[in-house]
């Protein structure tokens, strides 16, 4: 079991890159920002804006089926009072980008886990259950969408790419994170995340091909070796049973 005796905070809020960021463009976590030339390689990945289309609370959203993207559930909260966003209140802006996107959809239903319960303290049970899925108004069919694997463990290094509350309107990415312990569906990560990068894919790569195999879920406070949380979404809930 992962040692979740800790502060753990919710956020709510690589393919073949055209250009490499440099050292000097990491920041001492090793997150870095990616160019303009970099986001259409990871146009798949996007803004999810609750209540707004550009208001409100915002995370992000991996497209893993052509009208299916998969974020973290807590992001549905984002309303005041902590209610629940309705669908037509649920906005996907695929490769967001300084106020250019590839693809803008609505959410027509919301698949959340069904063992997730917001409003409780952050736990093992709930932090595993932290993803949802948003099932589109219209599918996205120019964009090739990011595949989701299930193995039994992940890592030993993955990378993060998402949205971050300081970096609003282009992707920063981790790629050379620790998977510090894991258990079935979580894994506890060595490197930090900012508020924003809920639901951001966890992405791990076997030869060419890359694969979403978590989605960030909490943060976590502390010196220790553990500083996020990232849920794995099982095969029986991604095939909506």
């Amino acid at each position: 079991m992962l040692p979740l005796l800790l502060a753990v905070a919710l956020g709510a809020a690589a393919l073949p890159a055209a250009h490499a960021a440099g050292a000097r463009d990491r920041d001492r976590n090793g997150a870095e920002p990616l160019a303009e030339a970099q986001h259409r390689a990871w146009r798949a990945i996007g803004r999810v804006n609750v209540a707004g289309f550009d208001t409100g609370g915002f995370c992000t959203g991996t497209l893993i089926a052509p009208d299916r993207v998969l974020t973290a559930a807590h992001c549905l909260y984002a309303l005041r009072g902590g209610t629940k966003a309705q669908p037509g209140q649920v906005h996907f802006l695929a490769g967001w980008y300084k106020g250019t996107y590839a693809a803008h959809r609505t959410a027509s239903a919301i698949l959340s886990n069904p063992g997730f319960h917001p409003g409780k303290k952050p736990d093992s049970r709930s932090l595993r259950a932290d993803v949802a899925i948003l099932v589109l108004e219209a599918p996205i069919t120019d964009i090739p969408p990011l595949p989701v694997a299930t193995p039994d463990l992940v890592g030993p290094r993955v990378t993060v790419i998402g949205y971050r509350r300081d970096r609003l309107n282009a992707l920063t990415r981790v790629a050379d994170c620790r998977v510090v312990v894991q258990s079935p569906g979580m894994a506890a990560l060595g490197c930090p995340v900012v508020q924003g990068t809920s639901g951001a894919p966890v992405l791990q790569r076997e030869g060419s091909r890359w694969s979403v195999v978590g989605v960030v879920s909490a943060s976590v406070s502390g010196a220790g070796e553990i500083h996020s949380v990232a849920a794995r979404p099982s095969a029986t809930f991604l095939a909506g049973r």
